[in-house]
């Protein structure tokens, strides 16, 4: 059916996701070039970063490698452009939706910035992106791929054939059956993922940074990810990191420190009231990670009798608690504290996928009703960045990273409609086209 601007806003609404009508209702016709320009505009010079917040993306940037000098450099290049690209969950390889808001993220990007990913590591390996897995499409035959020499090829051939019958998604696991429902935040790097590096095809193997057993898994993946889209996007600068390790080391810092809005929220328990009646008593604040009848599993932890409680965890609310939890690990910052950091206190433009503008905007509205924070920053840090879509071929199909690297040829298509990019998607969101 034709999908002009009046007909996809109808659409939209119909399905309860008034903030994209909004959007696309504004720029389901604009090119993709024009409308990635609107992306990168900053409405208002914003105050500088907090200094805890810059000490965390330092402290990030040198975990995943880099020296204190380029991490210095890179956290004053992000303090510059405020953009943030915050749709992607952190993983071995992306998938077409990933590839298509990098491709038209890319297309805004300043001469001689960066774009920065921040990707989203609370979650289990077993999300919707494979956090565990090198993704690509039926293409290409697993034997491509890895080597059928590689231990365990037989019980990946079995995968594979059990995935052949109902999808065009192809993958290969490189953590155990045992990590499936484990964290990505905070895991290890496997020995199943060390031993089968040496057989994967060597178009992909050149791009895999060195790794050992026990090493930082989110650290491995963020420079990982990093190399294939420098690849596929030649000539840009990108850098990869955990999002959720900024947002712990930020927390450690910001906790000790009594007058600060989110040592307020926490711990002063006439605000929080007030803050979580508007929200809800139920928001999530952190992910634990917790063994429950032989099984790991993550659970959301709240506000409950005045503790933090999941179904099978509680902590007591004091600073000196919460923060030796997040040195630990034991905490992971869910997406109200991040993203109330990231664009409510800090400024920060993130780029993101159909979901997070709805949520965005609703926090924002709430933010401004309750006037607990700089209201000029709430005001007018902009949350309608939508950056979103699926790469395609002309039969439909989908194109991954990985297939790139592989050899499959295929050029993205800048003279695309913001519309065109984002159809594929529609019957995610409900709509039949």
């Amino acid at each position: 059916m034709p999908l002009d601007t009046k007909t996809i806003c109808r659409l939209l609404q119909n399905a309860n996701r008034p903030e994209l009508a909004k959007i696309l209702g504004e720029v389901w016709e604009t090119p993709l070039l024009d409308y990635a320009d609107q992306l990168w505009e900053k409405p208002v010079a914003p105050p500088p970063f907090e200094i805890e917040l810059r000490e965390a993306f330092e402290t990030e940037f040198c975990r995943i490698g880099y020296t204190e000098i380029e991490a210095k450099a890179y956290s004053t290049a992000l303090d510059r452009t405020r953009v943030l690209q915050t749709a992607t969950h952190l993983t071995v390889s992306e998938g077409p939706t990933f590839l298509a808001l990098h491709h038209l993220s890319l297309l805004g990007l300043p001469v001689a910035e960066t774009y920065f990913v921040g990707a989203f590591s609370g979650v289990p390996f077993a999300n919707a992106a494979w956090s565990g897995c090198l993704n690509f499409s039926n293409r290409f035959d697993l034997e491509t791929v890895i080597d059928p020499k590689a231990p365990g090829f037989a019980e990946l051939k079995r995968a594979e054939s059990d995935r052949y019958r109902d999808s065009t998604e192809r993958r290969i696991s490189f953590i155990p059956g045992s990590m499936r429902d484990s964290r990505v935040y905070q895991s290890k790097v496997p020995e199943k993922l060390t031993r089968l590096l040496p057989y994967i095809a060597e178009p992909i193997r050149k791009y895999v940074p060195v790794v050992k057993p026990g090493d930082e898994f989110t650290a491995w993946a963020s420079q990982f990810s990093a190399a294939q889209l420098r690849k596929i996007m030649p000539g840009k600068s990108v850098l990869y990191f955990d999002l959720n390790e900024v947002i712990r080391t930020y927390l450690i810092l910001v906790l000790k420190n009594s007058q600060h809005p989110l040592f307020r929220f926490l711990f002063e328990p006439t605000i929080r009231k007030t803050v979580l009646d508007e929200f809800s008593p139920e928001t999530p604040l952190f992910t634990v990670e917790v063994h429950h009848k032989n099984k790991i599993r993550q659970e959301t932890v709240v506000f409950k009798d005045d503790m933090l409680q999941s179904h099978n965890f509680q902590l007591e609310v004091s600073p000196e608690i919460i923060i030796k939890a997040l040195e630990s690990g034991t905490l992971c910052p869910g997406l109200f504290i991040t993203f109330t950091t990231l664009c409510f206190i800090n400024a920060l433009i993130c780029f993101g996928s159909f979901e997070q503008v709805e949520y965005l905007a609703e926090f924002r509205r709430k933010w401004l009703k309750l006037g607990f924070l700089e209201q000029e920053i709430v005001r007018a840090v902009n949350t309608s960045a939508l950056t979103s879509g699926r790469c395609i071929e002309e039969s439909g199909v989908a194109v991954n990273p990985l297939d790139l690297l592989l050899g499959f040829r295929w050029s993205f298509m800048e003279n695309q409609t913001v519309g065109e990019l984002m159809r594929p998607l529609l019957p995610r969101l409900g709509i039949e086209v």
